[in-house]
């Protein structure tokens, strides 16, 4: 049951279309443009992902996942934020 992607060539709008079978897919007309109803839509070539090994990430995968919880790690959480506001105001009143 494939899913695939098209583009309206009249308003450029991007959508997914799920097919019962790849038979019904080559066989049926393309779907219209769910936002203009045009009925000139065009299939994409779609990126696929595969899992490494099948079952881990790939390497470029693993690194943006990387980055990603270094940058929370990196976020100053909202109590340390109340504490240093706490403190700032404390000398200022004293």
């Amino acid at each position: 049951m494939p899913i695939y992607e098209y583009q309206c060539q009249a308003c450029g709008q991007v959508f997914s279309h799920f097919w019962r079978s790849i038979k019904a897919a080559d066989e049926q007309s393309a779907p219209v443009c769910p936002q203009c109803e045009s009925a000139d839509t065009q299939r994409l070539v779609s990126q696929v992902t595969v899992l490494g090994s099948l079952g881990g990430l790939t390497p470029e995968e693993k690194k943006a996942e990387n980055a990603y919880y270094e940058k929370l790690a990196s976020i100053t959480p909202k109590e340390q934020i109340e504490k240093f506001r706490a403190a700032k105001k404390k000398e200022k009143g004293s």
